[in-house]
């Protein structure tokens, strides 16, 4: 049987973190040495066609196409050592991560910039609150940090959501939404001074 090391791996996604990043250092952690096609915005009619469901990120291994963010997510991070083993730690891992791709998917979205600010002030205040309080609430029974005994791909998403709020790139809401969350806070502390996470960036200097 052929090792997941030895096969050849591409990751295809805008050139961005987005819903890749947490795959990218997931199999960088492993030691796979992937193909990282990153492309712009006017690439992706090109490349909508060729993807198994209009949408990215895929990930080829030995040339055939995969999809769905949180299945690569698992695929990579039981790769990497970002997924627990015990099957209630996994549970919560991929309770966590459904959750944050179902806020950034609910997310409103509107051509009006007036009526943006207005959508995401009630979101922000409504359904956003509920799902972070949430994964607060799954931070806290794991003790203050993380998601489960060892990081995860969950804590790597958290992680990617956190930063893209607190670098303004969600229109409307507060850069300082989380830190009134201090799970969260701690986890995102944590996670970014991780050695696979630091080993990562590194080798993209």
């Amino acid at each position: 049987m052929t090792s997941s090391s030895s096969r050849q791996h591409e990751l295809l996604y805008f050139n961005g973190a987005g819903r890749a990043e947490t795959i990218r250092i997931s199999l960088h952690a492993a030691g796979i040495n992937f193909t990282d096609t990153r492309f712009t915005g006017k690439d992706w009619p090109a490349i909508k066609p060729t993807t198994p469901l209009g949408g990215v990120p895929v990930l080829k291994v030995d040339g055939d196409s995969h999809c769905q963010s949180v299945s690569l997510a698992r695929y990579a991070g039981k790769l990497g050592g970002f997924y627990p083993t015990d099957p209630l730690q996994a549970l919560i891992v991929d309770e966590a991560i459904e959750t944050l791709n179902e806020l950034m998917a609910v997310a409103p979205k509107h051509s009006d910039p007036e009526e943006l600010l207005k959508l995401r002030k009630e979101f922000q205040a409504g359904t956003m609150t509920k799902y972070i309080d949430f994964l607060e609430s799954l931070i806290q029974k794991n003790g203050g940090v993380g998601f489960a005994s060892t990081p995860s791909i969950a804590d790597l998403t958290l992680w990617g959501t956190v930063k893209m709020i607190r670098t303004g790139d969600w229109t409307g809401i507060d850069a300082t939404f989380f830190e009134s969350y201090a799970g969260i806070v701690a986890t995102v502390e944590s996670i970014a001074k991780d050695d696979k996470v630091v080993a990562y960036y590194a080798s993209r200097e």
